[in-house]
């Protein structure tokens, strides 16, 4: 450094030891400054790329995780509720597990996007503090169900770099107290969408005075499965034209996946229709067979219900009902 000085004062090569001592000291006050700030630089960046990375890290957990959890709303966490804050072990306590385990602080944000055939697909738990987040990468998922078929969930996990990063260069104007890293991780699925339970059930009722039936649904419900058949009996001395109206409903069909309030509904019968079909309660009308003091005569009819699920997977129970004349 002497010699470059030395170029521009000509006269430095005659000064006393004294002197040159001078200059020594001046350039260290010029230059120490300089170099311990550029110091504190590279340390702190380089611990705000060590954050960025495990909270990378985090995101790619938190998708492990939401891709393999079941869909299940049986289950106390599942799919649609797994980044409430109420739901126990969710997604947000076990990620901000994770980023204790390697010595950082609590997420402030976490979202939860899915597209699979279940609800609330998307989600977020956020803390009281300032978190600016969004999802990174494409603005949306690749297309996943319905129809049932792949679908995809991808998890934000957004981290305050204040107390997890030294926040040495605020004087110098690089102020990380509003500053926030976060990631996104798009993983597939791997749990699959189950077909719904279709459940025809004949609540306890009155029929036509003089008709019996088996089993005896003025007793006691009458549900299919495991049921298959109701047979109606009516005395050979009933009248022509004799009907009987049986009510039907739904209350116990259901689905892993969806809400009985989500599921699609749509009835079927061979009899007399007194109802709409896509509802919960259905009403058929049967006329019995023969005509007065003929011979013994049968008619068979079905009731069919057909259950839809969100996804679009359907199941259909049917229930046999013979209708005879007792000779």
């Amino acid at each position: 450094m002497l010699r470059a000085l030395q170029r521009f004062l000509p006269f430095a090569a005659t000064r006393s030891p004294e002197q040159r001592k001078g200059i020594v000291a001046l350039e260290l006050i010029f230059w120490l400054p300089i170099q311990v700030i550029c110091i504190m630089a590279i340390i702190e960046f380089a611990i705000i790329m060590q954050v960025n990375r495990q909270v990378a890290f985090a995101s790619q957990f938190g998708a492990k995780l939401s891709s393999e959890i079941t869909r299940s709303t049986a289950a106390a966490t599942n799919l649609g509720n797994f980044n409430f804050s109420g739901t126990p072990n969710n997604l947000k306590s076990q990620i901000d597990t994770y980023l204790a385990n390697h010595g950082l602080t609590n997420s402030c944000e976490v979202r939860l996007e899915h597209n699979a055939c279940v609800a609330n697909q998307s989600q977020v738990y956020n803390t009281a503090v300032p978190c600016p987040c969004g999802p990174s990468g494409p603005a949306v998922l690749p297309a996943g169900e319905p129809p049932a078929g792949e679908a995809y969930v991808r998890v934000t996990v957004a981290v305050q770099l204040l107390n997890n990063v030294p926040n040495v260069l605020s004087t110098f104007g690089f102020d990380v107290t509003n500053y926030t890293i976060e990631h996104s991780t798009t993983f597939r699925v791997e749990t699959n969408n189950s077909a719904p339970n279709s459940v025809i059930t004949a609540p306890t009722q009155a029929i036509t005075a003089g008709l019996t039936a088996a089993p005896d649904v003025t007793a006691a419900p009458v549900v299919s499965p495991p049921t298959a058949m109701l047979t109606i009996t009516a005395p050979n001395n009933t009248p022509t034209g004799t009907t009987v109206t049986l009510n039907f409903n739904a209350n116990a069909s259901s689905d892993n996946e969806t809400a009985f309030s989500g599921l699609s509904l749509l009835w079927a019968s061979s009899g007399f229709v007194l109802s709409p079909l896509n509802t919960t309660n259905f009403s058929v009308q049967f006329t019995i067979p023969g005509i007065n003091g003929g011979p013994t005569q049968v008619a068979n009819h079905t009731v069919d219900l057909t259950v839809t699920d969100s996804c679009g997977s359907a199941t259909t129970q049917t229930l046999n009902l013979v209708l005879t004349r007792d000779p």
